[in-house]
């Protein structure tokens, strides 16, 4: 009779070891009567352009039936727009779907994944599931990511490198000159993955498209945006890849399930994507709030990193923890930083002109408390 180990196996060990997954609160989860400032997950406050909301109950009517699984009108309009052959787009669940792909896709037990830190935190994740093993890099003093740094720390078992273009948690933005060091220095066996999940709001701060100067690398790359920010559509979960390669491309097809974007957000995503207009009002508006807190908080003495991304964090004069815990009692929820040596920094979305009042009164109140 075989022999079996009293040790678990199921989940695998990779999972067992992750911690357990933190949600964010939502208004539900605050007990208080009233306005709810939601200023805690990067979302815009302002809906999304009428004709995404028009062609999304449109689709509606049509549900009975399965979604185009190569998302063809899309990738048709995004390719038209950024020159990437139609092929080599590939859609997603949100950014969220494409980083694990990236781990499933690139990394075995033994590899390395680079990452910069603070950073989104699924690029952990990336590493921990497939047994890879991860490499913090941290950022340079204002909140951009460290190219010189995350090339030096690639090893001959490097397989994954993530890089943000502007960071998140930081906002800060990489140059054109900076990405073509990584496009260069990153070993042709790894994975250059160039998160742009805040992609329109760095081009609207005068940022460059790093889009051609990924294209000079001759090892496999791929670049992450989003319809989540800048079109208002966090709630349908849209990503796109633009892969560097048919054969990446390939990869990141036979990595996700067949019907991975439902139609409505199919039809919201392509219509909010030709309405330029729209897109174009948010995120001027966004820059205008945006501005206002960073102004507030500096009156206030904190320390904000420059950004130019639909959030601000920023250095407090104590804990962090505390500051978010009694901003929840009083309606304004908000993020804090939770890696080590960050335990003084908040992060605020930017929100309406009211959100940022109702923020800045509150935050006043409890440093004077």
């Amino acid at each position: 009779m075989a022999e079996f180990s009293d040790e678990p196996t199921i989940p695998k060990p990779a999972l067992r070891a992750l911690p357990d997954p933190g949600r964010p609160p939502i208004e539900a989860d605050v007990a208080k009567g009233g306005t709810v400032r939601r200023m805690n997950l990067n979302e815009s406050p302002i809906q999304p352009s009428p004709k995404a909301i028009a062609a999304m109950q449109d689709a509606c009517a049509r549900v009975n039936r399965y979604p185009d699984p190569q998302w063809r009108a899309l990738t048709g309009a995004i390719s038209d727009a950024t020159g990437i052959p139609q092929h080599r787009i590939v859609m997603g669940n949100g950014s969220d779907e494409a980083i694990v792909s990236a781990g499933r896709l690139a990394v075995s037990p033994g590899d390395e994944v680079v990452v910069p830190m603070p950073s989104f935190p699924s690029y952990n994740n990336a590493a921990a599931l497939n047994g890879g093993t991860l490499v913090p890099v941290p950022l340079k003093a204002d909140g951009s990511n460290d190219v010189d740094a995350l090339v030096a720390a690639c090893t001959s078992r490097t397989r994954l490198v993530f890089a943000a273009s502007p960071n998140n948690p930081t906002g800060n933005i990489l140059t054109s000159e900076e990405v073509a060091r990584l496009a260069v220095g990153v070993p042709d066996t790894a994975l250059l993955v160039l998160d742009e999940a805040y992609y329109e709001f760095g081009i609207h701060a005068g940022g460059e498209d790093h889009l051609r100067v990924m294209e000079s690398r001759n090892g496999p790359w791929a670049v992450f945006r989003t319809f989540s920010k800048a079109y208002g559509l966090a709630g349908i979960r849209v990503g796109y890849i633009l892969a560097g390669s048919d054969e990446i491309a390939n990869a990141f097809q036979k990595v996700r399930s067949v019907f991975n974007v439902n139609a409505v957000a199919q039809a919201g995503a392509l219509a909010a994507w030709h309405d330029t207009a729209h897109r174009d009002m948010l995120l001027e508006k966004t820059r205008i709030e945006r501005e206002r807190l960073v102004a507030g908080l500096r009156e206030l003495g904190a320390e904000p990193f420059p950004t130019v991304a639909n959030f601000v964090t920023a250095k407090m004069d104590r804990p962090a923890a505390g500051i978010v815990s009694a901003l929840l009692e009083r309606g304004v929820m908000i993020g804090r930083l939770m890696h080590p040596g960050y335990g003084n920094y908040i992060r605020v979305t930017v929100g309406s002109p009211d959100d940022t009042d109702a923020f800045l009164a509150a935050l006043k109140e409890v440093l004077a408390g």
